[in-house]
């Protein structure tokens, strides 16, 4: 499915394990009948035409669920208007290239830089901060080891996959 304009995305964009998405628009489902109601806990009520139906519904991290009714399970990937938007900027690839390289992945704003030449990250350290549509967005290491470049410097504009940092 190619992605939307991005003045044209669903509320939401619901990617199933083998691949296919479905727009999720809750206003809509509400008026066709359909609710998800909290009873307690992971578990849901799903009222759609007139049947109540069991879910489970368990979160992984911000955007992927693990779906379950009876013996059936799902995991799904929610996506919002903004995770949307990124992924047509390509930011939800992560880093490009090699690793030993971070480049930007959207075009944005560089706000701060947390780290400088020398210094030693482990994965999941705060590398920048990039500004993109009025959102701060923190760049994180991809993967562990020692700066030996930083091509950016706060307030430095920066194009989808400019050289942001290099690493040994």
């Amino acid at each position: 499915m190619s992605a939307p304009h991005p003045n044209h995305f669903p509320p939401y964009l619901v990617r199933l394990e083998d691949g296919t998405e479905i727009a999720v628009d809750p206003g809509k489902l509400k008026e066709s009948g359909t609710t998800l109601t909290h009873v307690r806990g992971p578990h849901y009520l799903l009222m759609r035409g007139g049947r109540s139906i069991p879910v489970i519904i368990q979160a992984h991290d911000r955007r992927t669920l693990t779906v379950s009714h009876l013996a059936n399970n799902a995991t799904v990937v929610v996506a919002d208007h903004r995770d949307q938007l990124l992924a047509e900027w390509g930011a939800d690839e992560g880093v490009a290239g090699k690793e030993s390289r971070v480049e930007s992945p959207m075009p944005g704003l560089v706000l701060t830089v947390k780290v400088s030449e020398g210094d030693v990250v482990e994965q999941g350290d705060a590398l920048l901060v990039l500004e993109a549509m009025k959102m701060e967005n923190d760049i994180k290491a991809q993967f562990g080891g020692t700066v030996s470049a930083v091509h950016v410097k706060p307030g430095d504009a920066v194009g989808k996959s400019a050289l942001l940092i290099e690493f040994e």
